[in-house]
C-alpha cells in the first residue's frame, strides 16, 4: 500500500493519532480537515473526482488487507 493510501484510510477511520505519528501534528489536523471537506462535498462536482479518488484508494487498502490476513 502507498503512503498515500495510507494516509487517506487513517483519515477516513478518523485515526488521528496514528495519522498525526505518520505526518505530525499539523498536517494531521490540515488532512482531516481536508478529508470532511471533501466527504461533505461529495456530491459537488468539483469535489466528485476527489471522492473517486479517495475510494480507490480505500479498495487498496482493504485489498491489501485482506491479502495479508491470508
Amino acid at each position: 500500500m502507498g503512503k498515500m493510501s495510507y494516509i487517506s484510510y487513517l483519515c477516513e477511520s478518523g485515526n488521528k493519532k496514528e495519522l498525526a505519528e505518520e505526518v505530525g501534528i499539523e498536517m494531521a489536523d490540515e488532512f482531516m480537515k481536508a478529508h470532511n471537506k471533501m466527504r461533505e462535498n461529495r456530491d459537488n462536482p468539483a469535489y466528485q473526482k476527489l471522492n473517486d479518488i479517495h475510494d480507490e484508494m480505500q479498495k487498496e487498502v482493504k485489498n491489501e488487507r485482506i491479502v495479508s490476513n491470508d
